[in-house]
């Protein structure tokens, strides 16, 4: 009997043993966490930001190294010529709807003997459509008379010659009209070229075709719309 009893106990005590070692460690750990030892969980809320903390600011490199600063708001002083060589060419430029292409064309013809002001600006970029002109012109026709160009492409460079062909002798009327003071006759005959070329443009638009004087044309659009802001809005007689 005394076997038998001991043999339980035993077995008891076996169990126990066996018991304890499956259980992980914190369930038979009594001893509490301290409560900065406790780890933070994955899914915790993180701390709010301070009240003048911008989303958008950039933080400052670990290293010390601190983002430039924005740069600062232009002037409203348009300018593109290195030292300011004309200013008043920049603010008669500025105030078209293409400041960079003005003063780009109409600059290298300009000198210490000329006036800048509206009209003797008008004067010199009337020159200088002209012969811009008459080298899309030229372009024109050889790319027209060329075998290699398709049907489509000759009929819409056909409608470009003919338009083109007109805005010599329109520019030659427009300066007529600033020497006898015709303000009226300025506008149409500078309005008149503006159609031309614009007419050009479209044929390609309308035929679904890639201009291949597309940069040629876009220049040309640019100053004439240049002159017609100046003759109107600029210039008084």
């Amino acid at each position: 009997m005394g076997i038998k009893r001991s043999l339980l106990l035993i077995s008891i005590f076996s169990l126990v043993a066996i018991s304890a070692c499956a259980r992980p460690p914190s369930d038979i750990t009594d001893t509490p966490e301290s409560p900065d030892s406790t780890p933070e969980s994955p899914d915790s809320t993180p701390e709010a930001p301070d009240d003048d903390y911008s989303p958008n600011a950039p933080d400052e490199a670990a290293d010390g190294y601190a983002p430039p600063p924005e740069a600062p708001t232009p002037s409203a002083t348009f300018t593109i010529l290195p030292g300011g060589s004309y200013p008043e060419l920049d603010q008669i430029c500025g105030a078209t709807d293409y400041p960079i292409e003005c003063v780009r064309f109409i600059s290298p013809y300009l000198n210490d003997s000329i006036k800048i002001d509206p009209l003797n600006v008008l004067k010199v970029g009337i020159h200088v459509a002209t012969n811009m002109t008459i080298e899309a012109l030229n372009l024109a026709i050889k790319i027209r008379d060329d075998p290699k160009t398709s049907p489509n492409a000759q009929s819409c460079l056909r409608v470009c010659t003919e338009n083109y062909d007109l805005i010599p002798d329109g520019n030659e009327l427009a300066l007529r009209a600033i020497e006898e003071r015709n303000w009226s006759d300025l506008r149409n005959q500078l309005s008149g070229d503006l159609t031309s070329v614009n007419t050009c443009i479209d044929v390609y638009h309308e035929g679904n075709l890639a201009s291949p004087m597309r940069d040629m044309d876009s220049d040309l659009l640019a100053l004439h719309r240049v002159l017609l802001h100046i003759a109107v809005d600029m210039v008084k007689f």
